[in-house]
């Protein structure tokens, strides 16, 4: 890396923490409990359209995703869906929001360290409530020196999370494992981005072609290397 970084973003949800796979345990349930009317490919469909549609009101997240799942199964079912289903699909929801919080390996000893070099902080999307329990119990709070939970990333958000910081983009670096959250949208507005692969990845996060080339993009197996690679 050309030039000092001196702030360093780090991704919450499948970066620091397990978050994805509970998702898709979470999906295939629902798609066991709706079985009756649809098949699970046609069921997965009709649950990413649905959420994507929902989005603009309800955001990312555990409660979006069963808002959306309940609002499939009365659709595809004709209204005929049981009262238990609907409340099987509700208890899905709640066990995720209930779901302990699962710290990645090397996740802390990362950030701690990333932490006595670095100014860092902590840009993760999603429900506000749910993102500020899971940095509670994950015990990392103490290591972030500001908290972004926003409902989008995109290039403007990154834009006005680095005028709060007063931070030029140049000295910015965003470390996460999407490459449409974390990856393009810090490359566009001229900052750093590292990639950190996680073994599974919410098809809405999935980017035709990742810019593997960019002079600015960097890829790690694991956040062990992440402060070896800023110092370096």
């Amino acid at each position: 890396m050309v030039g000092p970084v001196r702030l360093v973003g780090i991704d919450g949800d499948d970066t620091l923490w397990r978050c994805q796979d509970l998702f898709d345990e979470a999906e295939g349930a629902f798609c066991e409990l709706v079985a009756p009317w649809a098949s699970p490919a046609e069921l997965g469909e009709a649950l990413a359209l649905r959420e994507s549609a929902n989005r603009p009101l309800f955001g990312y997240g555990i409660k979006g995703f069963t808002i959306s799942a309940v609002e499939v199964a009365v659709d595809l079912s004709r209204g005929d869906v049981p009262a238990r289903t609907v409340q099987a699909i509700l208890d899905v929801g709640r066990a995720l929001l209930e779901h302990p919080v699962e710290v990645l390996p090397d996740a802390e000893t990362a950030v701690a360290a990333l932490a006595r070099t670095h100014k860092v902080v902590l840009v993760t999307k999603g429900d506000l409530v749910d993102q500020q329990r899971k940095l509670r119990l994950s015990g990392l709070g103490k290591h972030f020196a500001h908290v972004e939970i926003v409902s989008e990333k995109d290039p403007a958000t990154y834009e006005e999370l680095l005028v709060t910081l007063e931070c030029p983009a140049e000295q910015f670096v965003m470390i996460g494992n999407s490459e449409r959250s974390d990856v393009e949208p810090v490359l566009a507005i001229g900052a750093w981005a590292v990639h950190v692969p996680y073994h599974t990845t919410w098809r809405s996060e999935l980017v035709g072609e990742p810019s593997l080339g960019h002079p600015r993009r960097r890829a790690v197996a694991s956040l062990a290397e992440i402060p070896a690679l800023l110092e370096s």
